[in-house]
């Protein structure tokens, strides 16, 4: 119980962390996302690769779970009110970028994850980021399920498998990069206490 508590107490770096992360996670999506999608066409690359990457850093950077969860809720909804009006669709893609979020949080720090070192812990951060990618999508993937009904929602499912697919393949690398940063980062951040394992 105190071990939990100690972990809801944010201090005042991890919250000027979470602070600054959802900034560039917001200003990314809203300014440099519109860009990209017109030229790769597209959506959502930058929202998907920004995102797990700075996921990755802050989980990197704090000392507990709920750093990420706030980040990438408050990148969420900040994301939808400033580029879309409400809608029953908006709020289901903000429930999904936030639970994609408290999914990496807690798959992060799992007493598990304790057991992995060097290329166990990589692979198990990567197979993180793919299943926190995967609950990011099921909101979306239950609102269509409600406007297009059962047969509908089948018949439809081809034409969004690579939609799904790529979203998932940028979580990965946007993970991928991360694990090749953050240990800069991380050396900066705390001198020459920072280890491998991290």
């Amino acid at each position: 119980m105190v071990k939990f508590k100690k972990q809801l107490s944010f201090t005042t770096k991890e919250i000027a962390l979470i602070s600054i992360f959802s900034s560039l996670w917001i200003v990314s999506q809203i300014y440099l996302g519109p860009v990209i999608s017109q030229i790769t066409h597209v959506h959502g690359v930058i929202q998907r690769l920004m995102g797990w990457l700075l996921m990755l850093t802050l989980a990197q950077l704090s000392e507990g779970f709920g750093r990420v969860s706030a980040m990438s809720a408050i990148a969420a909804w900040a994301t939808r009110i400033v580029r879309r009006s409400a809608s029953l669709y908006t709020i289901t893609v903000g429930i999904g970028y936030t639970l994609g979020g408290v999914a990496f949080d807690l798959l992060f720090f799992l007493p598990i994850i304790n057991k992995f070192k060097g290329k166990t812990r990589k692979a198990y951060l990567l197979f993180a980021s793919i299943l926190s990618g995967v609950i990011a999508i099921i909101p979306y993937l239950l609102y269509k399920l409600y406007f297009l009904g059962f047969y509908g929602f089948i018949a439809w499912i081809p034409v969004y498998i690579p939609s799904a697919a790529t979203s998932l393949i940028l979580s990965f690398l946007g993970t991928l990069i991360g694990l090749y940063i953050t240990p800069q980062i991380k050396v900066l951040s705390i001198g020459k206490e920072y280890t491998k394992n991290r």
